[in-house]
C-alpha cells in the first residue's frame, strides 16, 4: 500500500483537521471548472477532514471522495451521511473503486504523498475515471525548490521519507517533489494535457530567518480525441 500511515496515526490524535477550503482550489475550480460550464461531477483524492466538501456541496456538485484513512472516513460519514456512500476508503495509486465518470477531479496535497511509479499509478487511474474534457485541478505540489527537497533520505530522485524533526515536514511521511518537466512527465504518462501551471514561492523572513517553502499549482484535462 503506497499511502502514508502516518495519516491515519495523526487523523486518529486529533491532527491536521483542516476544516476550511483552500483558497487556491476555490479560485481554479471558478475559473477553469466551474459546474456552469459542465464539471458538476467531482472526485476529490485525499480528501483529509473534509475541508473542500462543504465548498462543493455549496456549488450543487455530486460530490465524491477517496482516503487512505480509514479513520478520517468514518469521520467524515458522521459528518456528512448524504455522502456515506461516496466516500470510500482505498489507496488511490492502486485502486479506485467508483463505477461513475467524472467531470473535475481535485487532489491538494495528496498523490504528492507517493513515489515516482505510484504517482503515475494513480494519475493513470484518475484519467480512466475522467470523461473526455474532464479537468484535474493540483493544489500545492511540493517544488524543487521547497528547502524540504533536499531533507531526510532519497526514495528516488523526486521522492524522500524520514525528515528531521524540527521540519515542517516531520511526521507525514513520504513526500514527492516536483520541477515542471516533471510535473509534465507525470501527466503525460497518465494521458493527461496541461492546461495552465503556477508556482509559489515563500520566503519567511522573520524570525525563522530565510526559511523557502515552494509548491505547485495546475490544471491539466483529458484530451477529447
Amino acid at each position: 500500500m503506497s499511502f502514508s500511515q502516518e495519516w491515519d496515526v495523526n487523523y486518529r490524535a486529533g491532527r491536521h483537521y483542516s476544516t476550511w477550503p483552500w483558497s487556491d482550489l476555490i479560485s481554479l475550480t471558478y475559473q477553469y471548472a466551474a459546474p456552469r460550464d459542465g464539471y458538476t461531477r467531482v472526485l476529490e483524492l485525499g480528501c483529509g477532514a473534509g475541508a473542500n466538501i462543504p465548498f462543493f456541496q455549496s456549488l450543487g456538485t455530486e460530490y465524491a471522495a477517496v482516503d487512505g484513512s480509514p479513520a478520517i472516513i468514518e469521520m467524515l460519514k458522521g459528518r456528512f451521511p448524504e455522502l456515506s456512500e461516496r466516500l470510500v476508503v482505498a489507496d488511490f495509486t492502486v485502486n479506485l473503486p467508483f463505477e461513475s465518470v467524472f467531470d473535475l477531479v481535485v487532489d491538494r496535497s495528496s498523490l504528492i504523498s507517493n513515489t515516482t511509479d505510484a504517482m503515475i499509478r494513480g494519475l493513470t487511474l484518475v484519467a480512466e475515471l475522467m470523461r473526455p474534457g474532464a479537468r484535474f485541478i493540483a493544489v500545492d505540489w511540493f517544488s524543487t525548490q521547497h528547502e524540504g527537497a533536499s531533507l531526510g533520505a532519497a526514495v528516488d530522485a523526486n521522492t524522500r521519507v524520514n525528515f528531521p524533526v524540527d521540519s515542517d515536514l516531520a511526521g507525514i511521511g513520504t513526500i514527492h517533489f516536483c520541477d515542471r518537466p516533471h510535473i509534465e512527465m507525470l501527466l503525460a504518462a497518465a494521458g493527461l494535457k496541461l492546461v495552465m501551471l503556477s508556482h509559489k514561492i515563500s520566503r519567511t523572513e522573520f524570525p525563522e530567518g530565510g526559511q523557502v517553502r515552494a509548491w505547485w499549482n495546475f490544471v491539466a484535462e483529458k484530451p477529447a480525441n
